[in-house]
């Protein structure tokens, strides 16, 4: 629809040279769309030609990954990245998982439980879970906060670690205990 918005205002039509008749509120709008050609063709560019484009003016390949000193803000996204990811696959895993299976969540909960594990194993399990889980919701937070544009300098960003991740391991903790 852009796209034909976008040549109706340019007054330009690539199919027809030939007047149209049209009715309606817009009919004028597209009669002078039908009839005129004053537009250029677009020709699509392909590979080859960016590719050859860019050896001819001996313009270098994106830099990558590699040559770049990893920052403090770029790191913490990166993690904030993955820790979304990661927390996305053990609960996909675990929903589907529960559909599959034939049983029902409880009978699963009893069969754990019956395994009698320790209470420090348990309590490891479950901080594996909220641990990751904590610190996305505060990394959440912060790039909220950087959505909003704050936060940006290198003394506010050391800052926040005081607010964003010193409570993941105690909130991780609190979470875990319940």
């Amino acid at each position: 629809m852009a796209l034909v918005l976008r040549i109706a205002s340019r007054g330009c039509s690539f199919a027809h040279t030939k007047p149209i008749s049209l009715q309606g509120p817009f009919a004028t709008q597209w009669m002078r769309v039908s009839t005129t050609s004053s537009c250029l063709a677009l020709k699509p560019q392909s590979a080859e030609d960016f590719w050859a484009k860019n050896k001819r003016l001996r313009r270098p390949v994106s830099p990558h990954l590699t040559i770049y000193k990893p920052q403090i803000t770029s790191m913490l996204s990166l993690t904030h990245r993955a820790t979304g990811l990661a927390l996305s696959v053990v609960m996909s895993g675990f929903s589907i998982g529960m559909l599959a299976l034939p049983n029902s969540y409880p009978f699963y909960l009893d069969l754990i439980q019956s395994m009698q594990f320790g209470g420090f194993i348990i309590f490891g399990a479950k901080f594996a879970l909220a641990m990751p889980f904590m610190y996305h919701l505060n990394n959440g937070i912060r790039h909220l906060v950087w959505d909003l544009g704050y936060g940006f300098t290198l003394r506010n960003t050391l800052q926040d670690r005081l607010l964003c991740h010193d409570p993941v391991d105690t909130n991780g903790r609190r979470l875990a205990a319940l």
